[in-house]
């Protein structure tokens, strides 16, 4: 085996340095993520080229780009730290520990519960690292191209990808309004009372937004007056202040009544659908890996607003 490039190429924390400049982009928002000074990154990252005998980044109209080279070592970088993270999980097994990491990237909605799960998860098993990634669809599934982590929560998964999906929690999709607007006050809604009121959506591509125009396209429905947001929590409190109404997911109103928010009745809703966890197929599962889907699977009900979230839907389902 020659090592003369393995001895070239310096240390693996030098390699951990670019990896996160390469992921965020910029060598100050790298060194703000590791707590390091500008200069240490830069300095870091000079040794690791000159180790490699090319470039490995340029910068292009003030925006960083990775050139051939560097993105030859990012990808092996990533198979690298794969390789360590099984050898670590293989070690931990043999000697029956439950300890290793965890890492876990979900879209936007499911912040609004996954911590009810993975605290309790945690609890069981103390000596983990757990690490929770949250982003837009679009971030997620690039993360699951990339094998990035363990699993990817989502309400509505790539179907281009050689994934397993599991269903896991029903993933109800409501009308909501603020408990102010006058249509809170009707016992049923058809589609068409809602005429007049201006949406407040997600952007195309979002879960959510492809659920509901799905929904719509198969019930010959459409919406007027939209404006679109790009954050959950930014909706909600637009509906709070009565700015107007969303489809969001029943999760989102597990304190409705403190929030000033009020799921509509409205015929038709609301819409059903799942979360679903996901991880590729091609990928390894650690112990640890293999006991959170198990207790993802079949405990993560114990943990949520299940009752209250159940009764908001069939309230809307009985008068809908």
């Amino acid at each position: 085996m020659d090592t003369r490039l393995l001895a070239k190429l310096g240390t693996l924390r030098q390699l951990q340095i670019f990896m996160k400049v390469a992921e965020t982009r910029s060598i100050a928002r790298a060194a703000e993520a590791l707590h390091l000074s500008h200069s240490a990154v830069s300095v870091q990252i000079r040794k690791l080229a000159e180790a490699a005998g090319l470039p490995l980044h340029e910068v292009i109209g003030k925006q960083l780009h990775l050139t051939e080279a560097g993105r030859e070592v990012l990808a092996s970088g990533r198979e690298l730290f794969e390789v360590i993270a099984r050898l670590d999980s293989r070690l931990n097994n043999l000697k029956g520990l439950t300890a290793g990491s965890l890492s876990i990237a979900v879209v936007t909605t499911a912040k609004y519960f996954l911590p009810r799960i993975l605290g309790p998860f945690c609890q069981l098993y103390p000596d983990i690292d757990v690490a929770f990634m949250v982003g837009n669809r679009a971030e997620i599934i690039k993360r699951l191209n990339g094998n990035r982590d363990d699993f990817y929560i989502f309400s509505d998964p790539p179907d281009d990808l050689d994934i397993h999906s599991q269903p896991f929690l029903p993933n109800p999709l409501a009308v909501v309004a603020s408990a102010k607007n006058p249509l809170n006050r009707r016992e049923r809604l058809d589609w068409a009372d809602l005429r007049g009121q201006k949406f407040l959506l997600r952007e195309e591509g979002s879960g959510t937004q492809i659920t509901i125009q799905k929904h719509l396209r198969e019930n010959g429905l459409a919406l007027g007056k939209t404006m679109v947001i790009e954050s959950n929590e930014a909706i909600k409190y637009a509906v709070m202040a009565d700015m107007g109404i969303t489809i969001l997911s029943a999760y989102v109103l597990a304190n409705a009544s403190e929030d000033g928010l009020a799921q509509l009745r409205v015929k038709g809703f609301p819409i059903m659908s799942d979360w679903h966890v996901v991880h590729l197929k091609s990928k390894k599962l650690s112990l640890i890996a293999e006991r959170f889907l198990d207790f993802i699977l079949n405990r993560s009900r114990e943990f949520l607003p299940m009752e209250h979230i159940e009764r908001q839907v069939e309230r809307a389902l009985a008068r809908g």
